[in-house]
């Protein structure tokens, strides 16, 4: 981030609170994939050969994300960011506590969509905050350091979920990360995280002041109503729309790799268990450092867009390497490459997103592209599953993620050539 300390530092510590809060809310969404190769949860699940059926343990959980992101959008502004987190958090880790209960395919899809509905109010939550606290030219490092906390979750799940499936019973692997789940509470009830810099307590004015210098226009246009003119204006604003489509082609390989990997890496590389914990463990890694580095490039380039340009078109041909590669350890590599890569693409849209739009827009149009982005990328891993099970290979899959970054790499092409055309207008 900024160097510019004088004014304080309260804000970078927020912004590492929320990553550690995106820890510990991410770690309930991650156990699927784990679960997918515990025989014992197949079997009671009546899942065993299922493919299309394991996919939508994923999908469903997706979809009712996705437009929990969009339809709680209204909650979200009547409460607040910090009270719509403190919500979320509760009703998401109670999910969790229920799920090591369930003994049916059916109830299990139920706690599913509750996750989906309490983890749906996050995320736009979380991009207002950033707008909220960080200065314009410090907001791509912000948000790749709260988007690496999913990755350190990644990275500690398959080894915590593998061990726990084998040593405890894959019910602890609903019931650990429930618990785990309420310590999100804590920041938000001790108000260590707070709506304004000016309502938070533990912030010098000083500091405040200077985080309000930055964004005087914004709050000048808070003063208004978000009125329907307003929302009509964002969903005519063609760089709006080219942003949600990248950041769908990113979250269709994130949540297609995450899902299927574990399996594939089993059933398709011959790789036991740990071996296959351990390379996912690594290619999360690379994630959490290609999520870095992403986020500080965004701060420095001129024509951010260039960013998702390399990073799609790179996602796609490593994602390529997966299918086509003889070698496991060469589809390894492929793996934390398009795992590590794709990470680029998060800090660009959201850094993107959030200096497009005025304050009191960045919960719905956050709303809407997260929703959309997750709604769409829902079916992912479902295709995927379907591919496999009807060509009996996973090659189709994974093509099929090779097709859609292609798309995202495009869409970035034809958003840097109005980056170009404004800069130019200028």
């Amino acid at each position: 981030m900024s160097n510019s300390t004088g004014q304080g530092r309260y804000r970078y510590t927020l912004i590492i609170i929320l990553a550690v809060m995106w820890v510990l809310v991410y770690l309930q969404r991650t156990n699927i994939g784990v679960l997918l190769v515990d025989q014992r949860f197949l079997e009671e699940m009546g899942l065993v050969g299922q493919a299309a059926r394991q996919g939508m343990l994923m999908t469903v959980f997706l979809l009712l994300y996705s437009l929990s992101n969009m339809l709680s959008v209204p909650v979200s502004n009547r409460l607040g960011p910090r009270r719509a987190l403190f919500l979320g958090v509760v009703v998401g880790a109670l999910a969790m506590l229920a799920g090591g209960w369930v003994t049916s395919f059916a109830a299990l899809i139920l706690v599913r969509v509750i996750l989906g509905l309490a983890h749906g109010i996050y995320h736009p939550n979380l991009s207002l905050l950033v707008k909220n606290w960080i200065p314009p030219q410090e907001r791509g490092t912000a948000n790749a350091v709260i988007g690496v906390g999913g990755c350190l979750a990644l990275i500690v799940a398959l080894p915590l979920y593998s061990w726990i499936s084998g040593g405890l019973g894959w019910e602890y692997s609903f019931f650990i990360p429930g618990m785990l789940g309420l310590l999100a509470v804590i920041p938000l009830g001790l108000r260590w995280v707070s709506d304004q810099p000016d309502d938070n307590p533990y912030v010098s004015t000083q500091e405040a002041q200077y985080i309000v210098s930055y964004n005087r226009d914004d709050q000048k246009i808070e003063n208004f109503t978000a009125d329907n003119r307003g929302v009509r204006e964002l969903l005519r604003n063609t760089p709006f729309w080219l942003l949600t489509v990248i950041y769908t082609a990113f979250l269709c390989s994130w949540w297609g790799l995450m899902t299927w990997m574990p399996q594939y890496l089993v059933q398709a590389r011959n790789f036991d268990m740990s071996g296959m914990a351990g390379y996912i463990s690594l290619a999360y890694a690379v994630a959490a450092i290609g999520i870095l580095i992403g986020g500080r490039m965004v701060d420095r380039v001129k024509f951010r867009s260039i960013i998702g340009i390399v990073a799609l078109i790179s996602v796609a041909l490593a994602t390529m390497g997966i299918a086509l590669v003889p070698s496991p350890i060469g589809a390894v590599v492929f793996m934390a490459l398009a795992v590590g890569i794709n990470e680029f693409v998060y800090p660009t849209v959201w850094a993107m997103m959030q200096i497009m739009l005025p304050a009191h827009l960045v919960v719905t149009g956050s709303g809407i592209a997260s929703g959309l982005g997750n709604l769409l990328s829902a079916v992912s891993p479902f295709i995927m599953g379907w591919l496999i099970q009807v060509s009996g290979s996973y090659v189709g899959g994974l093509l099929f993620l090779v097709t859609i970054a292609t798309l995202g790499a495009v869409c970035c092409i034809l958003l840097y050539r109005q980056e170009r055309q404004e800069a130019s207008a200028r």
